[in-house]
């Protein structure tokens, strides 16, 4: 590392105080050229893009400044990190190829960027999804190498963010991840399935259980129902849940934090609760082992059939969330049952 600090041109990111992009290239080509043992990882801000958006460019500037800064705390010299683009960075340990040893590090930036705290932006809840692959076990390839890490960090986008993956061929092997346009007709078709399965025929009560079935099975969901009249309806429990009983949460308290101009009350993070005083709504979340909830409200102008209710469990040392860019979809699922149910004149508990 020394030498090729003293013999290369070194360049830096502007905003996030990490390396550029060109710097970490040239670095791990050095270290693939002389066959020295090496992790790359892959590090990805989850909701980067809907928090720059919705608080503007400082303070996205102050995310990416802060979470380079806590992750070159924790490698305190073990190898350096950059910034490639936008809210993703790489990070090269060097020598360190050790399963336990890279499991460790990868917790404890996992850990400390969730501490993060961020009052320019709500004070948001702030995770990173983290694929991680090693030179030479899984390529003697530079490109093959950063391949792996893609491989592992699409997988934990998929498991639900806010973890790691490192990488191992014969679970990651064959992931393919998606384009951008991928990802866009991909969007589309899920927006399609939703419409296809309430409205495929007479039978709405079948359905909506096919319609949660396939949501459950897609996102991974680990609870979706619809609440109305202090009741679960059309419950699906994804077998992964750490918990397999939930509960009601009550109407006044769903009311009083949704968003009147969506008609989505979404919680990243319940953390966030304790942040917004709400204690009482977050025992209520923590008795369910919920750590990311969204409520849709089920209606049409002044008739409301209840809720669309669906949440992610885990424990404090594995908790996963739900994705801004999966709201949409629950929304549009409860807005579409709205109107199925307005113009039938049924009501959601009588099905």
């Amino acid at each position: 590392m020394d030498t090729f600090f003293r013999d290369n041109e070194i360049q830096t990111d502007k905003v996030s105080g990490a390396y550029a992009k060109q710097t970490m290239d040239s670095y791990a080509s050095f270290l693939v050229q002389f066959e020295a043992d090496f992790s790359f990882a892959l590090i990805d801000i989850d909701n980067f893009t809907y928090i720059n958006d919705a608080f503007g460019r400082a303070g996205g500037d102050k995310i990416l400044y802060d979470v380079a800064t806590t992750i070159n705390e924790i490698i305190n010299g073990k190898g350096i990190l950059a910034r490639n683009k936008g809210d993703e960075f790489s990070l090269i340990l060097k020598d360190i190829i050790d399963y336990d040893e890279i499991w460790n590090i990868c917790h404890e930036i996992l850990v400390k960027v969730n501490e993060i705290s961020l009052p320019e932006v709500g004070n948001q809840t702030l995770t990173v999804t983290i694929g991680l692959a090693r030179f030479p076990e899984n390529s003697r390839h530079l490109d093959d190498l950063i391949s792996c890490a893609e491989k592992a960090l699409y997988r934990g986008k998929t498991k639900g963010r806010n973890c790691f993956i490192i990488y191992l061929p014969e679970k990651h092997a064959s992931i393919v991840p998606k384009s951008e346009k991928q990802k866009a007709v991909g969007s589309l078709n899920l927006h399609s399935n939703v419409c296809k399965y309430l409205t495929a025929g007479d039978d709405l009560k079948a359905g909506i259980s096919n319609l949660f079935n396939f949501l459950s099975s897609y996102f991974e969901i680990d609870h979706i129902c619809i609440q109305a009249n202090e009741k679960l309806l059309f419950q699906k429990i994804h077998q992964r849940s750490t918990n397999k009983k939930f509960d009601y949460i009550p109407n006044e308290l769903i009311e009083q934090s949704i968003n009147q101009l969506t008609g989505i009350f979404y919680m990243s993070d319940t953390k966030n609760l304790l942040r917004a005083k709400k204690d009482f709504l977050y025992e209520i979340f923590e008795n369910q082992e919920i750590t990311s909830s969204c409520f849709a409200d089920i209606s049409y102008r002044d008739e409301k059939f209840g809720y669309l209710r669906v949440d992610m469990t885990g424990t404090e040392k594995d908790s996963r969330l739900l994705q801004y860019s999966d709201i949409d979809l629950f929304l549009n699922a409860a807005r579409t049952l709205a109107l199925i149910l307005h113009y039938t004149g049924k009501r959601v508990e009588e099905l």
